[in-house]
Formats: structure tokens, C-alpha cells, sequence
């Protein structure tokens, strides 16, 4: 048992003064305010006797650990809700369940917010989201480097929220191919003047198709040619298209993999296709986002990671523009924290500079190892930047042994709350153990959302406005720069089928000389010319079938090596002397060539 007489712990009563307090009957607030006057704050802790919640209404972030069913949702998720509520303060909630909403978003709509769900339980109700409209607004503003920095997390939370710790190689390499063919496309619908809502998800899948719709030929496609000249684009696709064909497949199986969610339904890819709703207004008039996904699976959970990176980048740039901080503060409230991918490129660095942005985090887990597999060493640096720790029940010993330890000991050296009372918290009583700033350790009593005000609550409809079309793009047109580059393949083509008009021959029109043929050949200049373009052809197609047959001797080669893990030096001969029969008869060729454009014949 904790004893409440210990004086290395401090009393529930006097720890609740130190806090802002709101009446659970009368929904008003008391106490101790922020610095700049805001009153809402996380639930602390409950006094009973008063019918008060203490909340924190400075600027902490606050972490709470409980094991399922330790009522994480229910005493302290739901309550933070309402006292958010009533102190007009924006949230954007991460729903697994979509009880979050049904039991909140009624009240909050009475309250005067403006409630946004990004439903993904079913796409077709509720609101539409384009991740890609943000970046592209900064791209056609010219504003290259924001619009980079988006795609990048962009890329970074759909590619390496997981990666495979196996071979880190194929994530990254499928990482940079996302981030270039998301650029690409910008770069293809700004040149192009296609609308908007072209720049959609939709779109990306397809650019993907028709740029490596003929494998490893894709570097001499016109349009790999044309988008190569931009350096970013070049940078980020030119390992995945200047590539071996084995190695280009594994790069693309893994992007695919890991694009699968956005395309699993069509009426997911429509909600994502463009945005009904601005994400600046979060943090100018008080507003809810709820992020509506299946608690069954996580398929969508990178969706949801994206979005909640996206939407803090941008609520930070627009504090930036406005003197810093935000006119209405925002709190993101992560229920199943650690059950989301590894949010952003730096999700640390994000917790520690939302303070200052006027922005909070409520960050709930299961376990602190769930913590760590996501996020590793870094994991240490987002728990430290929580001021307020809310330890429930919990059967995971390193947690406990490290909560023990910080609570400090007793003068016997024996531990103020041991591991054994911390897994003897009652949840009946709802019971935590409060770690908040610089004050001592207490054991707390949580109030349950039952019995904060009417059980009874209003479940409203999901609002669905009105949303554009799909834009799809086939491709087929290129920009005129593209356009160019292919009329120049044409004309280098025709140039090679005849020789006689060969541009590069550094022979003049001067008449022919004499005739090798032996006497009575009878044979035309037609003829001659005829026979030889025949030989010429034939040639090309021996070579085109000995280039064949070499690539089918490479892959062999390299197959049996990657099976025995030696090589096989008759086939290296065998690939070599085919190397040197295509050289030559290229050279014969070349011969035939240059001999055709004088207008000699030789049999």
C-alpha cells in the first residue's frame, strides 16, 4: 500500500491547489491560470469533496501509461475532451474507435466548435483531406523549399514510419522514389496548367505506372529525360531508375507495399483527393479534428501519422507568420500513441518546440517498450519532454522499476512506492500515480466519464460537404519541353535508318567512284543501295538477338552467383567472346554505313 503519511508524497489535497480547477457541475473554471491567461488544461486529478477537477493549464505536454483496459480512454482521454470543451480550446484527437467522437462531438458542436473527421472507417462520409494540397500550394508560390520539406515528410511517414530492420536498403531507396515521383508530379501539373486537384494520390500511383512501364528502359524514356534536368527530382529517382533490373524491382515491390493503403479502396482514394477544409483555421477559431480509424487493424494508421504531422508543419509555419504563436491553442490529443507509425522525420524535435507554438500534446501508450520499437533512443527524448507522467495499472517491470526509482527512497533506503504498490493500483477507484513537475509523487484519484455530468449524450451525424471529383491523369501528354526531346529521338532515329542523309558524314555529294563490281555485274546504283540496306537490316536484327542472348547469359551468370556464391568463369568467357562478336560486327556495320552514304556498293 502507498501510505499517504509519507512526506517524500504529497497529499492529493495539496496538490490539487496547485493546479486551475474546473467545477464538474457548472463547467467553470478556478485556480491558477497560464501565463498568458489560458484556463484548459489535461485532467490531473479529482477532488471529490469540492465536485473538481485539477487541470494543467500551462503549456506541459502529458504522457499517460496503462495496460488495455486500464481506462486510459475513459478517465482521462474523454474528461480531457470536455474540459478542452469548455475552455474554448482547439484538439485534433486520433479516434481508433470512433467512440471518441460519438460521445463528444455533439456536445462540442452545442459548445460552438467547428467539427472536422477525417473518417477512415468509411471515406465517404465526413470530410476530404489531399495531403499533396499543401506542398503543391508552396510549389506553384515558388516556394521550393517548403514545398520540398512537406513531400519529405511526407514520403518519410508513408515510407519509413516501418522499416524493415532486416535491409534498412529497400525502404530508403523506395523512400527516395516517393519523394521524387511526388515532385515529379508537381513539377508535370504546374508545367501542364492541370487544375489543383490534380495533384492527388490517385495520380501519384499512376505517374509511378507510366514511368517504369518498360522496367529498366525508363532512363531513356522522354519523360525521365525531361524530368531529370530538375535537380531534386534527379537526386531522389535516379537510384531507382539508373538501376539494374533485380534491384529496380525490389525498389518498386517495397514502394508498392507500402502505397497499398492509400489505394486499397476507391473511396479512399476520393476522400484524398482534394480538401474541403483549411488547417490554418485549427488555430485561429476553436475547432475539433477527429482522425476516425478501424481499431481492428492498422492499414490506416500511416494516414492518420501523416495527417498529424502535416497539420502540426503547418499550424508551426503559420505561428511563424503571426508572431509566433497561435491565436487559439491546439492540443493533440494520441490516444494508442504508440500503435501509430513514427510520426514526422523528427517527431522529438516537434514535442519539444510545440510549447513555445502554443501547442500540447497528450500522448497515451501501452507500454514504454511499445515506445522504444518505434521510435528507439529517441523515445527517451519525447518522454522526457512530458512534464505530467499518469501511471496506471501496468504489469511491464522495466516501467515500474523505473517509475519506482524515480520516486526516490525512504531514509531506511528501502523505496517510497515500491514495484509491488505500483501494480496494486486500483482501477475501481481509479487510481494513478501523478508525477507532475517538480512536485512530489502522489497517488491520485482519476473521475471516470460516467459520472462527470449526464451519462446520456448526443450522437450526431457525420457531416460530409461538398467534394470535387477526381482529376485523373493519363499521361499521355507531355509538356512541350518533353515533346522536344522526343522529336529529337525521332529525328536521331531516322538519321540512323538512312545513312545517306546522315548529317554527321563528313563526305560531300561529289560523284561516285568507280565501280568494284566485276564486269557484266549489271547491277544498279537502286540495287546496290537496296541490297545493302537489306544487309544492313539483317544485320541489326542478328545483333539485336546476339544483345539478347548476351543479357540472357549476364542473368544467368548472376542468378547462379547469387545461388552458389561463386562465378562461373566458363560463362564469363562465354558473356566476354559474345561481347567481342557484337563489337565487331558493329564495327562491320559502321563500315557498311559509312560505304552506303558514298554511294559505293561491296559485296
Amino acid at each position: 500500500m502507498i501510505s499517504s503519511n509519507n512526506p517524500n508524497l504529497s497529499r492529493p489535497e495539496v496538490l490539487f491547489q496547485e493546479f486551475a480547477h474546473l467545477d464538474i457541475s457548472t463547467h467553470r473554471f478556478s485556480g491558477k491560470r497560464s501565463f498568458d491567461g489560458q484556463i484548459g488544461g489535461f485532467p490531473l486529478l479529482y477532488n471529490k469533496e469540492k465536485q473538481q477537477l485539477a487541470v494543467d493549464a500551462t503549456d506541459s505536454h502529458t504522457l499517460v501509461v496503462g495496460a488495455s483496459g486500464s481506462k486510459k480512454t475513459r478517465a482521462l482521454v474523454l474528461p480531457a475532451i470536455k474540459v478542452l470543451g469548455y475552455a474554448g480550446e482547439s484538439m485534433i484527437i486520433n479516434d481508433p474507435k470512433g467512440e471518441l467522437y460519438n460521445r463528444t462531438a455533439g456536445e462540442l458542436r452545442d459548445l460552438g466548435y467547428s467539427i472536422i473527421t477525417i473518417n477512415l472507417r468509411d471515406p465517404s462520409v465526413g470530410h476530404a483531406w489531399n495531403p499533396l494540397q499543401i506542398p503543391y500550394s508552396y510549389y506553384k508560390a515558388g516556394d521550393m523549399d517548403k514545398a520540398a520539406e512537406f513531400a519529405n515528410d511526407i514520403a518519410n511517414t508513408l515510407i519509413l514510419g516501418e522499416i524493415a530492420t532486416d535491409d534498412p536498403f529497400w525502404s530508403y531507396s523506395a523512400y527516395d522514389c516517393c519523394l521524387g515521383l511526388i515532385m515529379l508530379l508537381f513539377k508535370l501539373c504546374k508545367e501542364m496548367d492541370y487544375p489543383d486537384n490534380a495533384v492527388n494520390i490517385s495520380n501519384l500511383l499512376r505517374l509511378r505506372r507510366k514511368l517504369f512501364e518498360n522496367g529498366v528502359n525508363a532512363k531513356n524514356s522522354p519523360l525521365w529525360k525531361w524530368a531529370s534536368k530538375d535537380e531534386l527530382i534527379a537526386a531522389s529517382l535516379m537510384g531507382s531508375v539508373m538501376t539494374a533490373q533485380d534491384t529496380m524491382r525490389g525498389i518498386l515491390a517495397t514502394l508498392d507495399q507500402k502505397l497499398r493503403a492509400l489505394a486499397i479502396q476507391p473511396s479512399l482514394l476520393e476522400m484524398l483527393a482534394n480538401s474541403n477544409f483549411d488547417i490554418e483555421e485549427i488555430g485561429q477559431s476553436k475547432t475539433a479534428v477527429y482522425l476516425i480509424t478501424p481499431d481492428e487493424k492498422t492499414t490506416y494508421s500511416s494516414i492518420v501519422a501523416m495527417f498529424i504531422s502535416q497539420s502540426y508543419q503547418h499550424l508551426i509555419y503559420s505561428a511563424t507568420q503571426s508572431g509566433g504563436r497561435l491565436g487559439v491553442r491546439v492540443n493533440y490529443i494520441l490516444d494508442e500513441f504508440s500503435s501509430l507509425p513514427a510520426i514526422g522525420s523528427d517527431f522529438p524535435s516537434m514535442i519539444s518546440a510545440a510549447r513555445s507554438r502554443n501547442i500540447r500534446y497528450l500522448i497515451c501508450i501501452q507500454s514504454k517498450a511499445q515506445l522504444v520499437k518505434r521510435y528507439k533512443e529517441e523515445a527517451a527524448t519525447i518522454i522526457s519532454n512530458c512534464t505530467n507522467w499518469v501511471i496506471l495499472f501496468t504489469r511491464e517491470l522495466e516501467l515500474l522499476r523505473d517509475v519506482s526509482e524515480l520516486c526516490g527512497q525512504k531514509k531506511d533506503r528501502t523505496p517510497n512506492i515500491s514495484v509491488y504498490d505500483l501494480q496494486h493500483l486500483s482501477k475501481d477507484k481509479d487510481e494513478a500515480l501523478l508525477l507532475a513537475g517538480k512536485s512530489k509523487p502522489c497517488l491520485v484519484n482519476l473521475l471516470d466519464i460516467d459520472r462527470f455530468g449526464d451519462r446520456s449524450y448526443k450522437v450526431i451525424d457525420f457531416y460530409t460537404p461538398e467534394r470535387l471529383s477526381r482529376f485523373n491523369i493519363d499521361f499521355s501528354e507531355l509538356p512541350a519541353e518533353a515533346k522536344a526531346i522526343i522529336e529529337e529521338e525521332r529525328a536521331r532515329m531516322s538519321a540512323s535508318l538512312n545513312p545517306g542523309l546522315n548529317p554527321l558524314s563528313t563526305l560531300g555529294p561529289s560523284a561516285p567512284p568507280a565501280s568494284t563490281a566485276p564486269p557484266g555485274a549489271g547491277t544498279s546504283s537502286a540495287e546496290s543501295q537496296s541490297n545493302v540496306n537489306d544487309l544492313i537490316e539483317r544485320i541489326d536484327k542478328q545483333l539485336a538477338a546476339l544483345e539478347e542472348e548476351e543479357r540472357r547469359v549476364a542473368e544467368e551468370e548472376k542468378r547462379r552467383d547469387a545461388e552458389r556464391g561463386v562465378r562461373r568463369e566458363a560463362e564469363k568467357t562465354e558473356a566476354s567472346k559474345l561481347g567481342h562478336v557484337v563489337a565487331a560486327i558493329k564495327d562491320r556495320r559502321d563500315e557498311l554505313y559509312q560505304t552506303s552514304a558514298t554511294g559505293t556498293t561491296e559485296e
